[in-house]
């Protein structure tokens, strides 16, 4: 039973992990129709926290599994290598948004990816912009995420020893660590004066918590009825307060005639590259809401039906890397046939298209590299 339902949470996972790879793809194409229904326009977060909490929970729970098998030491040698991987991803999804926005460039593509693949300093100094991307200092169109992933995955093994053992003190430094963050941003390389996008000092508390949820689940979940229903309450009462501000916030004529000035101004806008509170909160009552569902079995029964997208989630690398060409291209695209911003029809087709070729192509990803683990089992039991 233990199995089965470890297996099952591991679905659960990959699906809303990939419904977040789909959502992150079609966020970056500038006109998309399918980004105005995405997670961003009803919460005061997006799918980026989504995919760093569940980075998080992936990474304790492949230690946890490697640990259980092959010991500590195996375990955080899996993770180390893991780390050097999603680097190679990120300098491989730079240079190729570096090369397909040379492309648009060249062929006059009025599209603004161009400038967000840097493009533009690529064809000034292509040499130089290179080594930036290799030491991280310059992180082109989407994949601005990768090296703050690769540098949690790295220090993962470290992080799992200290939240294991104690778990408040984990906590209580990843929030003074999140309080620093503004002060810290400088000390990163960066070709840009505001420096990284995704500043790790801020974001590495979403990632711990996703570890601390997979690690210690007694320390994260109530364990008394009435604290159940309390944080329950609290999730909805959060969830629907923060869909309200979200409202709010994209539709500024709605509060500027009778709000004073100063007040939305406290509130809005939420920093994302310093991970704002109030992303965090808004966050933090959508998951409890969702592990709850999860809990019933609603999102497993969802899942069942939606093989292609639990298949872009359990690969999410590969098809992180394919979503940032996918999106640059599909952009391109749909502004090259309008010669500007593309009309709607043209935006939903170009977003139906950059869809299909994720679910398509990580659906046969992922059956291939399945295909491969089974032959290489019955290779080794045959031997």
């Amino acid at each position: 039973m233990n199995a089965v339902n470890n297996n099952q949470r591991r679905t659960e996972v990959d699906l809303i992990r990939g419904i977040a790879l789909l959502f992150i793809v079609v966020d970056h194409v500038n006109g998309s129709v399918l980004a105005d229904y995405t997670i961003r326009n009803f919460t005061l977060f997006d799918a980026a926290e989504v995919f760093v909490f569940l980075a998080g929970y992936s990474a304790g729970a492949a230690y946890l599994a490697m640990e259980a098998r092959q010991g500590a030491s195996a375990a955080s040698k899996r993770l180390h290598r893991r780390s050097w991987e999603i680097y190679k991803a990120f300098v491989l999804t730079g240079v190729l948004m570096l090369l397909f926005g040379f492309l648009l460039a060249m062929c006059k593509v009025p599209a603004p990816a161009v400038r967000a693949t840097e493009a533009p300093a690529f064809m000034a100094q292509p040499i130089e912009t290179l080594f930036q991307v290799i030491g991280l200092a310059r992180q082109p169109f989407v994949s601005d995420v990768l090296p703050m992933y690769a540098v949690f995955i790295g220090l993962a093994p470290l992080a799992i020893g200290w939240a294991r053992k104690y778990p408040l003190a984990f906590v209580c430094g990843s929030v003074a660590l999140w309080l620093m963050a503004p002060a810290l941003l400088p000390l990163l390389p960066s070709s840009e004066p505001r420096g990284w996008s995704f500043n790790p000092f801020a974001w590495q508390l979403m990632f711990g918590m996703g570890l601390l949820a997979r690690l210690r689940p007694d320390f994260v979940l109530p364990q008394q009825n009435i604290a159940r229903w309390a944080c329950t309450i609290g999730a909805v009462v959060v969830t629907m307060a923060c869909m309200a501000l979200t409202y709010l916030w994209m539709r500024p004529h709605v509060y500027e005639a009778w709000l004073p000035a100063w007040l939305p101004s406290m509130v809005f806008p939420l920093p994302k590259q310093s991970l704002a509170f109030l992303r965090v909160l808004s966050f933090l009552g959508l998951a409890w809401l969702v592990y709850l569902a999860a809990r019933a079995g609603w999102v497993e029964r969802v899942a069942r039906f939606m093989g292609p997208v639990v298949q872009i989630g359990r690969h999410s690398l590969f098809c992180f890397v394919l979503g940032a060409v996918v999106s640059v291209t599909i952009e391109g695209f749909t502004y090259g046939i309008a010669g500007g911003r593309p009309t709607r029809p043209v935006a939903l087709g170009g977003d139906l298209v950059a869809v299909a070729i994720l679910l398509v192509v990580g659906g046969w990803y992922g059956r291939r590299k399945e295909a491969k683990k089974v032959a290489a089992k019955s290779a080794i039991v045959t031997a």
